[in-house]
């Protein structure tokens, strides 16, 4: 469940497609600490789970999402690219 909050604007640093699924990697102010593996985040709107995290040198973090073809064939997630910027809202706990 989410609050309809935007804490923060990511920014798509790498996208990599394989068969029907599109990983993005995302640059964010949220510490890689903070946020757990298998957790959901809303990235313009799309729920997505976190499936890898990391800190970057500049101080922020970057988060990996994966898209399966439904999630991309029903929302604008097959548009993103490189520097697409998006408005990130963690899930309530």
């Amino acid at each position: 469940m989410f609050t309809g909050i935007v804490t923060d604007i990511g920014t798509v640093i790498s996208v990599t497609e394989r068969n029907d699924v599109k990983r993005l990697s995302v640059a964010t102010s949220y510490p890689a600490a903070s946020i757990d593996i298998g957790a959901s985040i809303s990235c313009a709107g799309v729920c997505l789970t976190v499936v890898a995290r990391e800190d970057a040198a500049d101080g922020k973090s970057a988060v990996d999402f994966e898209a399966g073809a439904e999630t991309l064939a029903v929302t604008t997630v097959a548009d993103w690219d490189y520097g697409t910027r998006i408005n990130l809202e963690r899930a309530l706990k």
